[in-house]
């Protein structure tokens, strides 16, 4: 199995690239989407387009539109693509300017209208994926009660995971790379359910950082360069006692 935590392509080509994909490595592929998925596009449409590709492609599998999955006897696996929020930084002051904003039609239809709009378009997208990737957690633990949880989002949900250089992020920069209303799900998650240990993996920044901002969750983000596919990670996962799972993390 293979975790995938966005940036794969852009709108007009994601899913011819994640059917090439299936056909090369002819393994379940686990992936949400990254910011740069939806260039050229909107969210609503490549979103239905990742759903009606999950429905139709035994391999495929957008979680969003999957679900919880049971990758062992103990573990699921869950994600939601996630954005920035702004709320992390000093967006107000920041002159960072993103192509997410001139080239995804949601932001873009804002921007015009100054920093304020713009920001609410972000916000409107952080949190309606923070309160999917929340109720997602839900149903894993009364459907599935795991001992471990595996997380996939895109953009880093806090701030000591948002690197550039070896150092967090600048507050110019900050606003654009993290999404704290995602942070505060995964917390809230984490401190009602200590029996869980939550492990979740994001992207977005390119560069490495690994933080615990409580005993049962970690947070990895995992370094990447453009076109250049890595694995970042081999998890090993108890199916029965005498076997093993391997699921390989990849940046694109």
């Amino acid at each position: 199995k293979i975790l995938i935590n966005g940036d794969i392509a852009e709108a007009p080509t994601i899913s011819a690239i994640l059917k090439e994909m299936d056909e090369v490595v002819n393994k379940p592929l686990y992936f949400v989407l990254g910011n740069h998925d939806y260039y050229g596009g909107q969210v609503k449409t490549t979103r239905l387009e990742m759903t009606n590709l999950t429905n139709a492609e035994p391999l495929l599998h957008w979680l969003p539109a999957s679900g919880p999955q049971q990758l062992g006897n103990d573990t699921v696996l869950l994600g939601q693509d996630s954005w920035a929020d702004g709320r992390y930084g000093d967006y107000a002051s920041s002159r960072v300017v993103l192509n997410d904003s001139i080239l995804i039609q949601e932001l873009s239809r804002s921007r015009p209208y100054g920093k304020e709009l713009l920001l609410s378009a972000m916000q409107n997208l952080a949190d309606e994926d923070a309160r999917q990737l929340e109720m997602g957690i839900n149903e894993a633990i009364s459907n599935h009660a795991p001992k471990k949880m595996i997380g996939l989002v895109h953009v880093p949900p806090f701030m000591e995971t948002c690197m550039h250089e070896g150092k967090i992020s600048s507050d110019d920069f900050l606003p654009f790379f993290s999404s704290k209303v995602t942070g505060d799900v995964l917390i809230k998650a984490a401190s009602a359910h200590p029996e869980i240990e939550f492990s979740v993996f994001c992207g977005h920044t390119h560069s490495d950082a690994h933080w615990k901002p409580c005993d049962n969750l970690t947070v990895k983000a995992g370094a990447a360069e453009y076109r250049q596919t890595e694995i970042q990670e081999v998890m090993v996962l108890s199916i029965e006692p005498e076997e093993e799972k391997h699921v390989r993390r990849m940046s694109i």
